[in-house]
């Protein structure tokens, strides 16, 4: 894969290819021509696509000669029509593949003789294995450093149960988050008050091999913190909130050199008003927190040539016995549990639609529906 983000990728990174004689391999492939429009040039698109997507992902450059596995020219492809061209690969991957394919993104790089070269990024997909089904057709196909390959019955049981396995991957990785957040293998604890706990991770995090280059310049920081103080750690690099007598924090953020990110921040707290102690979460402190902390997350790794489908994991560590406090002053009833998961999402891309469901799951664990009309991270 080119390690750089889709929408960075231009001729120079192109040449770039060509100069450092770089070679296909498990998440790369040179192609001088397109895909026909024939039969078997839309099987073999949608092979090459699929035998991507079930193993660790990885980019299709068009465009570019090859011989003997290394890049040796930029060919260009002379099309009249780039965005055509986009949408007709697009038509085919909807309706030759099953399960359906989410995060497929497809750049034309223009070329300074008027030519143009075509980038296909390919994600691992959670939802592997993919088939082609294609003409009455139906053939799962794999990847490996010498190319694409048939899978045989071996093959799909161990892909089936990689799959399924998936899902409770992610959820033991987001177990870990909250484990850190009461101290464990930190050298802090989050303050004892209802707490956010965020994982962000690209959909292939298990099927791609990647360790970025992750410092203290390039790493996420964690929202509502005026000060901050980074650490480098084992796993990554650690950006925290100021470290108070009691060895807590406000809020944090992991960076993780296998390109995941983890963060917590306090969402709510103890008041007194008019002697009476009020137990209270601000609902627009967490949506900011979520919106803030997930589009970090996803800007500083697109940096690293990570791009999405992405998996966001959302908790809530805490909330028993607070409200909320909606309206003109209206609470909210009290929160029944103490700590709740609002969600394991997948989405194509980071913005406030994508996040909706959490900030709905959210109000709902206080007993109340989150207004229609309300954008998200609103103050009212």
């Amino acid at each position: 894969m080119i390690e750089q983000p889709i929408d960075a990728i231009d001729e120079a990174a192109l040449r770039r290819l060509i100069e450092n004689q770089v070679f296909e391999g498990r998440d790369l492939e040179f192609k001088r021509e397109l895909p026909g429009g024939g039969d078997e040039a839309s099987r073999e698109f949608l092979a090459d696509v699929t035998a991507f997507a079930n193993a660790q992902g990885g980019d299709i450059v068009y465009g570019i000669d090859e011989a003997n596995g290394a890049a040796t020219g930029l060919h260009g492809l002379d099309v009249d029509d780039p965005d055509a061209v986009i949408l007709r690969l697009e038509g085919k991957l909807q309706t030759g593949i099953e399960p359906r394919l989410i995060g497929v993104r497809i750049k034309w790089v223009p070329l300074a003789d008027g030519h143009g070269a075509l980038v296909l990024r390919v994600p691992g997909s959670i939802s592997a294995p993919h088939r082609v089904v294609f003409k009455n057709g139906a053939r799962f196909y794999g990847r490996n450093s010498r190319g694409k390959y048939e899978l045989d019955v071996h093959d799909l049981r161990h892909a089936f149960t990689e799959a399924a396995q998936l899902p409770q991957q992610f959820r033991q990785l987001h177990a870990e988050a909250i484990a850190a957040t009461q101290g464990v293998d930190m050298p802090f604890a989050m303050e004892q008050a209802p707490i956010a706990v965020l994982t962000v991770a690209p959909l292939g995090l298990f099927r791609e091999e990647r360790r970025i280059a992750v410092t203290r310049d390039n790493a996420v920081v964690p929202v509502r913190v005026g000060g901050f103080t980074a650490l480098d750690t084992i796993e990554g690099v650690l950006v925290h909130a100021p470290i108070n007598e009691e060895r807590r924090v406000g809020s944090y953020a992991l960076t993780y050199r296998n390109g995941r990110t983890d963060s917590a921040f306090v969402i709510g707290g103890v008041r007194q008003l008019n002697g009476e102690e009020r137990r209270t979460v601000w609902p627009t402190v967490f949506e900011q927190g979520l919106l803030g902390m997930t589009n970090a997350t996803q800007m500083q790794l697109r940096h690293h040539g990570i791009e999405g489908p992405w998996v966001i994991l959302t908790s809530i560590v805490g909330a028993k016995g607070f409200r909320m406090i909606v309206g003109d002053g209206y609470p909210t009833s009290e929160a029944f549990r103490s700590n709740v998961l609002l969600g394991q999402h997948i989405v194509e891309r980071i913005n406030a639609d994508a996040l909706m469901p959490m900030a709905e799951a959210f109000w709902l664990l206080f007993g109340v529906h989150r207004p229609n009309n309300r954008a998200l991270g609103a103050e009212r």
